[in-house]
């Protein structure tokens, strides 16, 4: 008989388990307190349940952990990157970004992307797999303990690593549930923000969940034929579609929506791609991230140069009267900032 995954069960379903083997519900709080406060690797760790117990839970059930296959810390900023390595021998990359007054992990949610962004070096890897809760949980679990050992521990959580977050939305959204729980590690709603490319359904499914967490859009052009050229799901999701429900989704959250924009020479940096976009934040309450392009081995694409970023980013800000910022780049020198990710280790 299979045994059964702990990680992978919300606190009703651990309840329904625990019953099932013959044990008490009480004795259910108590193991999800092992698993998602105390961070437990090995069910013989929880002391305060009987030996008799113990040995039930290890014959019909186990924790899953992942195998920490490479390291790296910036020299730059001390972002952290970490390798990992699941069950199934398949790879993904997790990325601890640290600030003064918080610690964010940075999530993936799929091996590899299948929304193929052009200028990315995620989508250029390949797709293979949707994680399954327990291997988004544990990404941040085996941060936390690690952190938890300096005093510190995970405060914020970005869904902003491999794979896009709403084409596994199920798994997503009971990760949330999961490490947002106030019998777990607890980390609030609104300290957590899921990345998208525009996935009209998935943001539509939030917006049912009612969940008070941020939400960033992944926008980079706004035209369909440039959006096309980069990010091919917007064929099947074309702006207009994804204006409407952003507009659905933040007049019944009242939360400010944050809209990403890559910065590539070339591309959408003149001063009428600065107006186009101004006018399409007109309809949001918002926040714009400029991101300056992280280039990346196999693409054509560049950064602009230090004069036109300062320009296109004068033009939204001074003329414009955009609520507009500089997203600080972190993990550059190890491939850890934005659109780097990616399975080098494939092979």
């Amino acid at each position: 008989m299979n045994k059964i995954n702990l990680l992978e069960l919300e606190y009703d379903e651990l309840e329904g388990v625990v019953i099932d083997l013959g044990m008490k519900k009480f004795n259910a709080k108590q193991i999800y307190e092992w698993l998602h406060v105390k961070i437990a690797r090995k069910i013989e760790d929880m002391t305060n349940i009987s030996k008799k117990n113990r040995e039930l839970l290890e014959e019909k059930t186990y924790i899953p952990y992942l195998n920490l296959l490479d390291h790296q810390v910036s020299k730059k900023d001390g972002t952290e990157k970490f390798l990992f390595k699941l069950e199934d021998g398949t790879t993904i990359e997790t990325v601890l970004l640290k600030h003064k007054d918080r610690n964010t992990v940075c999530l993936s949610t799929q091996v590899g992307c299948p929304v193929k962004c052009s200028f990315c070096a995620t989508g250029q890897g390949g797709y293979t797999r949707d994680l399954f809760t327990h291997e988004i949980v544990n990404q941040v679990y085996t941060i936390h303990r690690r952190l938890v050992k300096k005093g510190e521990g995970v405060n914020n959580l970005v869904y902003m690593g491999m794979g896009e977050p709403l084409l596994n939305i199920n798994n997503t959204i009971k990760s949330i549930r999961v490490l947002s729980d106030e019998k777990g590690i607890n980390i609030s709603k609104r300290r957590i923000t899921v990345s998208t490319s525009g996935i009209v359904p998935g943001i539509e499914k939030l917006l049912e969940e009612k969940m008070p967490i941020g939400l960033a859009v992944s926008l980079h052009a706004v035209t369909d034929e440039k959006r096309n050229e980069i990010i091919p799901i917007n064929r099947r999701y074309p702006l207009q579609d994804l204006y409407t429900t952003l507009q659905q989704y933040q007049k019944y959250t009242k939360r400010r929506l944050t809209f990403e924009y890559i910065l590539i020479d070339e591309f959408n940096c003149s001063m009428r791609d600065a107006d186009m976009l101004a006018e399409f934040m007109y309809g949001f309450d918002h926040i714009v991230n400029l991101i300056p392009y992280n280039e990346v081995e196999g693409t054509d694409y560049k950064r602009p140069d230090k004069e036109k970023i300062e320009k296109f980013y004068n033009q939204l800000k001074e003329v414009r009267k955009i609520n507009v910022t500089f997203r600080g780049e972190k993990g550059s020198d190890i491939d850890g900032a934005c659109g780097q990710l990616r399975q080098k280790n494939k092979r």
